[in-house]
């Protein structure tokens, strides 16, 4: 996708902005030094926590219904850099995604949409494009190497990333990066498991077993219960268009992002 953009707005090269968190692959930060050989002008920047610090405040684990992976820790991130090149407001920026029109969330999307996690003005190019294609062009117009992840992964996951059901993919995390893969699931297994919730849903006892919520990924169908929810700060947006933070809990607030007045 960033081939492309350049492509089209030479010789200006914008930045590629990429959020590095402690779930991602060691060849994902590999291959962007690559890239920066190719004259890809690579920025790297942080989210304001980390995935397991997320979760230690109350966020509770990533569902299909609620995936905060991407707004935290890869938004938090993204709006920091924007904050740091003078932007006042989201609205200020624009992201490019590159959702393939091979992934299942294609048809929840536009070529030009608002992200509203983050009320980010968005714009989706690669929709229209398959997999196959994308990975055609990367190798046929633009002559770029691939991320080395392709040779054991169908797609450049997080280590631990939720949407995957593959055990090709599960196996190949759990082997490499065991440390990592046995906190994410125990932090889960403690909150399915013991603190009741498990025995709240109204199921089949046989789909509530540990191989059924955790070895299968069934916890990422799970809303979590209302009373569940922490909430720090209610973020809303004033009349002159500047976001704005309503805090209900300051403990729950990291100060060095957010002022307290």
């Amino acid at each position: 996708m960033a081939a492309m953009l350049y492509e089209a707005v030479a010789p200006e090269k914008p930045p590629c902005l990429y959020s590095s968190h402690d779930f991602e692959f060691p060849e994902c930060k590999a291959y962007l030094n690559c890239m920066r050989g190719y004259g890809f002008n690579v920025e790297i920047a942080r989210p304001f926590l980390s995935y397991f610090e997320l979760m230690e405040r109350g966020m509770g684990f990533i569902t299909r219904y609620d995936a905060w992976c991407v707004p935290m820790l890869v938004g938090t991130a993204f709006l920091d850099w924007l904050r740091g090149k003078g932007a006042t407001s989201p609205s200020d920026g624009v992201m490019f995604r590159g959702i393939s029109g091979s992934e299942y969330s294609k048809k929840f999307h536009r070529e030009l949409e608002v992200y509203k996690p983050l009320q980010l003005p968005t714009i989706n190019p690669m929709l229209n494009f398959s997999k196959e294609e994308i990975l055609r062009i990367i190798q046929e117009r633009y002559n770029l190497p691939f991320n080395p992840l392709y040779e054991n992964l169908s797609r450049t996951y997080c280590i631990c990333c939720y949407t995957s059901a593959d055990p090709k993919k599960m196996s190949y995390s759990k082997q490499r990066f065991p440390d990592e893969c046995a906190r994410y699931y125990r932090q889960i297994d403690e909150m399915l498991f013991g603190s009741g919730l498990v025995d709240c849903v109204a199921e089949n006892e046989k789909m509530r077993s540990r191989e059924e919520k955790l070895e299968r990924h069934g916890f990422v169908h799970w809303r979590r219960r209302k009373e569940q929810e922490k909430v720090g700060a209610i973020k809303f947006r004033r009349a002159s268009g500047v976001l704005a933070y309503f805090i209900r809990e300051s403990e729950w607030i990291a100060e060095q992002h957010l002022e307290i007045g």
